[in-house]
């Protein structure tokens, strides 16, 4: 019978110690940070949240800017790049055309046709709010036989509140990334999630 000497036990026991740790630890390191729960009830609550933001694009491109304070609480704040906007008549306002105030992007971009992609959405429902984080980018469209061009992309930060069984947005932040109107260069400042 050979005898081993207890360090050398020790030192050759170590490894298979050290993978049964490995082991045990390495699963839960790879791991992604649980997302929110999904019941029928948020997922119906996603759907009619990104069906909102999605609208609402829709509406501006179809030259329906007067109807978007509808999308608003009556007490909603609406920050574009510094721009603020509080309540349906100011935002109304901002949209509707008062000269230099119309603050959506798709209306500045040169004759043709454009579109507004939203993409990455992170939405986080809790009973009858909700945090919604986009990406949005810019596409302008100069005919048919022609390349389509970026012009502009940044993040929308929306807390949204269910009134009545509809949600509607009571503070959103539109932060410019690139191709910034000149009508914000006065008003904007770098800025992370304001909702944060």
């Amino acid at each position: 019978m050979i005898q081993h000497h207890p360090i050398r036990t020790r030192l050759l026991e170590a490894p298979r110690a050290l993978a049964a740790v490995v082991a045990l630890v390495l699963p839960s390191l790879s791991t992604p940070v649980a997302a929110q729960e999904v019941t029928m009830e948020t997922l119906l609550d996603r759907i009619q949240i990104e069906d909102l933001l999605t609208r609402y694009y829709y509406d501006l491109s179809q030259g329906e800017a007067h109807a978007l304070s509808e999308y608003f609480t009556e007490d909603a704040l609406l920050d574009v790049d510094g721009t603020i906007a509080r309540g349906h008549a100011e935002i109304a306002a901002l949209y509707g055309g008062d000269g230099d105030t119309e603050a959506e992007p798709a209306e500045e971009a040169a004759e043709g046709r454009n579109h507004m992609l939203l993409t990455n959405p992170v939405i986080e429902i809790s009973g009858d709010t909700a945090i919604a984080h986009v990406i949005w980018t810019g596409v302008m469209n100069e005919g048919v036989g022609k390349p389509p061009s970026l012009y502009e992309q940044g993040r929308e930060d929306t807390e949204l509140v269910k009134v009545d069984g509809k949600w509607l947005i009571k503070r959103r932040y539109i932060s410019s990334d690139s191709g910034l109107p000149d009508r914000f260069d006065e008003t904007y400042e770098p800025r992370d999630n304001p909702l944060d």
